[in-house]
């Protein structure tokens, strides 16, 4: 008897620590809008589907504002659309670590940028630097010709009839990414040769999983397993992955054994490098290369399909497009982009802005506070709340990109109309303290792929803008694919 109430005694004096050492979360509770969420589910009944989440979001900005509580199981999370607010988290030193959501993705890539806390972030993001630099990324304007034209090879043969391009872009892309940041060439005939099929299917299915495992994130990873079920063949995906940037490593350690010097700073060199100083292990040097080449090949392959999809829902602004590149290379089918002539692409830079505006590629992203943060509102987030940040439907706010803020239009990136507005506003790439190191390289290979594109081809489509439907994936998908119908001009 006695050791019942002992027992009893215990759980109870547990609970009371537990709630007490939660109470800023209790309190925040109380400061800020949202519902409450039901023990250990959360709020994740009111999303039956992932399909709704962005909408569920912008109905709950709609109801609450910028600035809302949500909940991950029993966690807290503020959800973040207004610019100032966003500002204020991604500049801060104590939310420069990513969100526990994002388990799934150190479990499928290692440790690498995408995952680290600080301060081993800040570290690698330091050390890899030097691989982004500008004289690095003019380097590989003519590896982006190269497969540009190769890509237009492969365009030729699938000419008058309505396909899905996600396949022949992924080909593309992680074509061009293990060349440039693993410097090895994975076919002399390029994009047309064709990737392995099992590779290119593991990216999307562990890109799949990783998302499922977002949205349980605070179980343990044995009881993510069992919910999800197929763990095989997950296990087996990412095995693929991770044999192919392994045998890419080799493949280079083996080139660079056999020279004194180091050909260029790219990322695998530098990685290797790294390592042969010490400041590196293996792992990180492959884990490293698997988060690159991922966010390389990725996320280019799905900006680059969303401009030609909005770019054959709006010919008028294709047309536009047209004319600018042809008056810059009138009268050749056949040319190579120098970084002056990419400079004057105004208005292909407008339509690759205006794409990542109404199509974020990243629609959201999370933090977790690791000591309290005071908001420029007044609002004081308590460590250890996880924070996400709706980019998808901040870049989409009336209030901000005027009543037609969800149509696409480039012209609302002329700088008469941008001025004035917030700089985060717009953030396809995040900003802060922690922005993709990635992002000049992705503008650069978008702006050589699309004018090089629109020179040579003409697309179109028989889907709507309006129908069009988002689903938040890490990197944003459709729903439903558009078939794109691709027509050779005359020249």
């Amino acid at each position: 008897m006695l050791s019942a109430y002992f027992l009893i005694s215990v759980t109870i004096i547990s609970l009371c620590a537990l709630l007490w050492s939660r109470r800023k979360y209790y309190i925040l509770m109380f400061k800020l809008p949202g519902k409450i969420g039901y023990p250990l589910l959360g709020n994740a009944l009111q999303i039956s589907r992932r399909d709704d989440m962005l909408n569920m979001l912008k109905e709950k900005e709609t109801e609450y504002g910028g600035l809302f509580l949500s909940w991950i199981g029993p966690f807290p999370i503020a959800v973040v659309s207004e610019p100032q607010l966003a500002q204020d988290v991604l500049n801060s030193p104590n939310c420069v670590n990513k969100s526990f959501v994002y388990k799934g993705v150190e479990d499928a890539t290692g440790r690498g940028l995408f995952t680290l806390d600080d301060p081993e972030w800040s570290y690698h993001r330091k050390l890899l630097n030097p691989a982004f630099s500008h004289k690095i990324l003019l380097s590989f304007i003519p590896i982006f010709n190269k497969e540009v034209d190769n890509l237009i090879k492969v365009f030729e043969t699938i000419q008058n009839s309505n396909v899905d391009l996600a396949t022949i872009l992924q080909n593309f892309t992680l074509s061009i990414a293990t060349q440039t940041t693993m410097g090895q060439i994975m076919s002399d005939k390029g994009v047309d040769s064709g990737v392995d099929e099992s590779l290119l299917q593991a990216f999307p299915y562990v890109q799949e999983t990783i998302v499922e495992m977002g949205t349980l994130s605070w179980l343990s990873m044995k009881v993510l397993v069992w919910i999800l079920g197929d763990y095989e063949k997950y296990k087996k995906a990412k095995a693929t992955i991770r044999k192919f940037i392994g045998n890419l490593i080799l493949e280079r350690t083996k080139i660079i054994s056999e020279k004194s010097k180091l050909d260029g700073n790219i990322f695998i060199n530098r990685a290797i490098e790294l390592l042969q100083q010490g400041n590196f292990t293996h792992k990180n040097v492959e884990d490293e290369s698997i988060v690159i080449v991922f966010g390389a090949f990725e996320t280019t392959a799905t900006t680059l399909k969303h401009i030609i999809t909005l770019l054959a829902m709006h010919p008028e602004y294709q047309d536009r497009a047209f004319e600018e590149i042809s008056s810059l290379l009138p009268r050749k089918e056949h040319f190579e982009m120098s970084y002056s002539d990419i400079q004057q692409l105004s208005y292909i830079s407008m339509i690759i802005d205006e794409t990542m505006r109404v199509m974020s590629t990243v629609p959201v992203v999370g933090r977790q506070v690791i000591a309290d943060t005071k908001l420029s509102n007044g609002v004081v987030l308590p460590k250890g709340l996880q924070v996400l940040i709706d980019i998808f439907n901040m870049q989409r706010r009336e209030d901000i990109w005027g009543p037609e803020a969800r149509s696409f239009n480039p012209d609302n990136f002329l700088p008469s109309n941008i001025e004035g507005k917030h700089p985060y506003s717009y953030i396809p790439f995040t900003k802060g303290l922690r922005n993709c190191i990635g992002s000049k390289y992705a503008i650069l290979s978008l702006k050589i792929a699309v004018a090089k594109l629109v020179r040579n081809f003409r697309f179109t489509t028989d889907f709507e803008y309006g129908n069009l439907q988002y689903v938040e994936n890490i990197t944003i998908k459709l729903k439903q694919t558009p078939l794109i119908k691709i027509e050779k001009r005359e020249m």
